[in-house]
């Protein structure tokens, strides 16, 4: 997220991403894996977010009309929260009930 720039001197962190070798396509085409399942609370807690994101930016979004607003997780700290992350956050939700 943007605070993520004023912690981070961005121009020098570039030069250092610049400086290293080339990644390899072999690198960059293969998928991470978990090495186990992550746990049902860690599961839970990710629903819970998910939800919290949904219903944060629908409620903004119908009771004050705002089409992008900052919405708290579940530790209070404000995400930007628009139509795009409302389907990726239901999406998600979609994907962790299913599997």
């Amino acid at each position: 997220h943007s605070i993520h720039y004023h912690r981070v001197d961005v121009l020098t962190r570039q030069m250092q991403l610049a400086m290293r070798p080339p990644a390899k396509r072999e690198t960059l085409m293969e998928p991470p894996l978990m090495e186990e399942p992550p746990s049902k609370e860690a599961i839970e807690h990710e629903l819970r977010e998910n939800a919290q994101s949904i219903l944060g930016y629908v409620v903004r979004w119908i009771d004050m009309g705002i089409g992008c607003s900052k919405v708290p997780d579940l530790s209070n700290v404000g995400l930007m929260e628009d139509r795009a992350t409302l389907r990726i956050s239901s999406q998600l939700m979609a994907n962790w009930i299913h599997h």
